[in-house]
């Protein structure tokens, strides 16, 4: 058996049904949450390399709002990015991304490996416990966009740092993303504390020109929200 399906039959053991009781809804490798205008992903995400009996796997998890969205889609739209629709969100459309970390975990890893059936059931055993650990409800009080600005304000309130899971967030180009999503967040609010959010981001040190383009766009949307003057 191909370790992709040994995982995915492995999964609906325990993990299939701890997602199904907080109410999410798909099938292998991605569930999805809708909470009022937010969607919750939790996916799987294979290794590039697997083959045979052998793989390796991370679980993956993120939070889509409809201001992140957009500007996904006002951004990129016609290069990496591909728009989907309501129910086809993925990880890489959060706003919030975060990986599902093995509570044993060794050498830093955030992901699994397997190489046999039994493998499989016990990655997908240590899965589900990684969820019921305070990660899955770390991901549904993300869903709470008072909680996601607060989180978002805690890190932009911090010093620079690294590219990958800093602040228990995936990065991809470290603190300049997150001053760009707490603006384009905000802009769903307007106010001093979004006019200073789009600041820092202009005043940032050597701003990449779509930290740039975020600011604009975000005062953009919030005065079309009239969120701004």
């Amino acid at each position: 058996m191909r370790a992709r399906d040994a995982l995915k039959q492995a999964l609906r053991e325990e993990f299939v049904p701890t997602l199904r009781a907080a109410g999410f809804k798909g099938t292998y490798p991605t569930w999805r949450l809708q909470v009022g205008d937010t969607t919750a992903v939790v996916t799987i995400l294979a290794g590039q390399y697997n083959e045979g009996t052998y793989g390796t796997f991370e679980g993956a998890m993120s939070v889509v709002t409809p201001a992140w969205k957009e500007w996904l889609e006002s951004e990129f739209s016609g290069g990496w990015y591909e728009p989907r629709k309501p129910g086809r969100e993925q990880y890489w459309d959060g706003i919030a991304r975060l990986a599902l970390t093995p509570l044993n975990r060794s050498g830093g890893r955030s992901g699994w490996t397997i190489d046999s059936v039994d493998d499989a059931k016990i990655v997908a055993l240590q899965m589900t416990e990684a969820l019921n650990a305070g990660q899955l409800a770390n991901l549904l009080r993300l869903t709470d966009h008072a909680e996601l600005l607060a989180d978002l304000t805690t890190i932009t309130s911090s010093p620079p740092f690294g590219k990958f899971h800093d602040n228990g967030w995936h990065w991809d180009a470290g603190y300049p993303d997150a001053l760009i999503a707490h603006a384009v967040q905000l802009s769903d609010h307007g106010g001093p504390e979004f006019k200073a959010a789009c600041q820092r981001l202009e005043r940032w040190g050597n701003p990449r020109p779509a930290a740039i383009n975020a600011a604009q766009w975000a005062r953009g949307r919030a005065a079309r929200l009239g969120n701004e003057e």
